[in-house]
């Protein structure tokens, strides 16, 4: 397999009151501010009519990473590997999280449920669509009469 490099240029960045990770529920009950840049700004149009949205981030503090970890660092709980677990050490450091939007004003998007650090990059922004994004959207795609709703 000849894999080769890929290269992503941030559209945004997060604005938050944690530069150190935390407790992951404390940092995804706090407001984040994503903030994008403003050449991108039109791109947000329509971003309102969502209740929830997907962050794409780079994970910029993780360094390094094992194969095998203990879910949550939690040493009673047996190895998995890393790619069964949500742990930000990873290969391509690169978070996802669910946020769920307060406010759209300008540029600026605010959020609860984001679990990624002050200054963290923002990759992309995707809006949480149940027909695409739930198991029951995944089941319901299975019907060729099934139509979506709009937002």
């Amino acid at each position: 397999m000849n894999l080769q490099p890929v290269t992503f240029t941030p559209i945004g960045v997060v604005h938050c009151d944690f530069g150190e990770p935390s407790d992951p529920k404390t940092m995804r009950n706090a407001l984040s501010t994503i903030e994008i840049d403003e050449k991108y700004q039109e791109g947000l149009k329509g971003i309102e009519k969502f209740r929830h949205l997907f962050v794409i981030y780079h994970i910029h503090r993780a360094l390094g990473y094992d194969l095998l970890v203990h879910p949550m660092g939690d040493e009673s709980i047996p190895k998995r590997g890393l790619f069964a677990t949500r742990t930000p050490r990873r290969p391509n450091p690169i978070g996802l999280t669910v946020v769920e939007v307060l406010n759209v004003e300008g540029n600026k998007i605010t959020v609860t449920g984001l679990d990624a650090l002050d200054a963290s990059p923002v990759l992309d922004i995707k809006p949480y669509e149940e027909h695409f994004d739930s198991p029951t959207g995944v089941e319901a795609e299975k019907d060729p009469n099934y139509r979506p709703r709009e937002g």
